[in-house]
């Protein structure tokens, strides 16, 4: 099958109103139950370290899953690439499925940290491939379209996630969190069976997976993923070893065959595809440290207690899902690089409110969240739909993967830096206001650097909205 002809057969399948919404239905509620599970922990970890013992491992519990969920990223992916969308979303669902299963029934707190990284391989790949669906579902314009309502499901995720688990665990247990996921993930996985195309002749020339190349990512990955969130000087110096000298391992073994590699090397080489890359990093640098250290500094400073501060973070989420609705309208009109720059804008300013203000108030901090968020929505949004529309149709997962991991990486970055910079300033500052204000500078200075990124993006506008082009 060419990619022409898969393209025959998503228009047969998903082409028809009634196969296509089913379709995109299906990869939103997977994308949900995936963002719902990475938030919904957080309110019954404690009711699960109880239950179980054993307190001291229970931060693995986020931490597992956020690992192999960030591993799980870039191959997904790469996955779709060589073995087909509907294949790949399956898998990840039975993972998912699997992991949630095994965390309802799990004896110990060490099967539930198991489990809970089986649930972060599926989960990792499960938000990857709901974008790619979507990816090759639609065009350029539609694509774009898109954005605002995969966005909204993160919104209401980072909502709902909390709020399912606290009535849960109030109710029918904690277990019944990871149980409710089966039936919805089943439901899923039948959908996209039925109406996802299946794999490309291209695609099935390319599946073969390398195994030494797929090893060396995976451990160079991990390696840099700990250096970025390891307190402990020790470790942090091992895995800084170990990840320069796998990282380089891999790099040697693209050159040899780019086949191999995971992420597509033109996110290195391509202008506009390195300016996506640069944007969904930077972006998530600033989003994801500022709605960690903003109710730390209003806490710690007296501005506000520790529920209000939390309205910071949920003003951020609804701002990202704000951005990228209004991006989705933008991109036709405006293209790319006009509207990833206002984003950018948006970027700077949130965290200089915060640097310029001598003693934020709650007031503040609100408003300079719902700028980071909007900036976010923004930027975040127009780098993944300029790295779709510049991919190959047989390349399109990989890019996909390839942003999406971008975005976790600037998280780890933002959250972990930031930390670092606020906790070393604080040592050589009079007061803990100096130190957030400097590290708010820093994210303002991110900001920038992110505006300088949006430039590389492309100038044109995508056409035709809503028509499927590639399967």
């Amino acid at each position: 099958m060419t990619v022409v002809d898969e393209t025959r057969e998503a228009r047969a399948k998903g082409g028809a109103p009634a196969g296509r919404r089913a379709l995109i239905a299906s990869a939103l509620l997977a994308l949900f139950l995936a963002a719902a599970d990475s938030t919904v922990v957080g309110s019954i970890l404690p009711s699960m370290a109880r239950h179980l013992g054993h307190q001291e491992l229970y931060p693995w519990l986020v931490s597992g899953f956020l690992l192999c969920s960030i591993l799980a990223t870039a191959v997904s992916g790469a996955a779709a690439d060589r073995f087909g969308s509907r294949a790949s979303m399956c898998v990840a669902l039975g993972l998912f499925a699997a992991g949630s299963a095994g965390a309802a029934v799990a004896p110990g707190m060490v099967a539930l940290i198991a489990a809970r990284a089986l649930q972060g391989l599926g989960a990792g790949a499960v938000v990857t491939l709901s974008y790619v669906l979507v990816g090759r579902v639609f065009d350029a314009a539609g694509r774009a379209k898109m954005q605002g309502l995969l966005s909204a499901v993160w919104g209401l995720a980072a909502v709902a996630g909390p709020a399912l688990g606290s009535a849960a665990q109030a109710t029918v247990g904690w277990r019944w969190v990871f149980a409710a996921n089966l039936p919805l993930a089943l439901l899923a996985g039948l959908i996209v069976a039925r109406q996802a195309p299946g794999r490309t002749t291209e695609a099935a020339q390319r599946g073969r997976v390398d195994v030494p190349a797929l090893t060396t990512f995976s451990v160079g990955l991990t390696a840099l993923l700990v250096v970025l969130v390891s307190p402990a000087l020790p470790v942090l110096v091992v895995a800084a070893v170990v990840a320069v000298a796998v990282i380089g391992l891999h790099l040697a073994q693209v050159r040899r065959d780019q086949s191999v590699s995971l992420v597509p090397t033109a996110m290195v080489t391509d202008r506009a595809a390195r300016a996506a890359a640069m944007v969904s990093i930077g972006a998530s640098v600033v989003l994801y440290a500022s709605v960690t250290q903003l109710p730390l500094a209003l806490t710690r400073t007296g501005a506000a207690g520790d529920a209000a501060s939390g309205l910071v973070v949920l003003v951020a989420s609804l701002g990202w899902v704000a951005g990228s609705a209004v991006c989705a309208g933008l991109l036709g009109k405006h293209g790319a690089r006009k509207v990833a720059s206002g984003g950018a804008v948006l970027l700077v300013a949130g965290p200089a409110v915060l640097c310029l203000t001598p003693h934020p108030s709650l007031i503040t901090a609100v408003v300079a969240q719902l700028l980071a968020g909007l900036g976010t929505g923004f930027t975040v949004a127009t780098a993944l739909v300029q790295a779709q529309n510049a991919a190959p149709a047989e390349q399109l997962g990989s890019y996909t993967g390839a942003v999406t991991l971008c975005r976790n990486i600037g998280a780890a970055i933002g959250v972990n830096l930031i930390a670092s910079i606020q906790h070393g300033a604080e040592e050589h500052l009079s007061g803990t206001t100096g130190s957030y204000r400097l590290a708010f500078a820093a994210l303002a200075a991110a900001g920038v650097l992110t505006l300088l990124a949006t430039r590389r993006l492309s100038t044109t506008t995508p056409h035709s909205a809503g028509e499927m082009t590639h399967g």
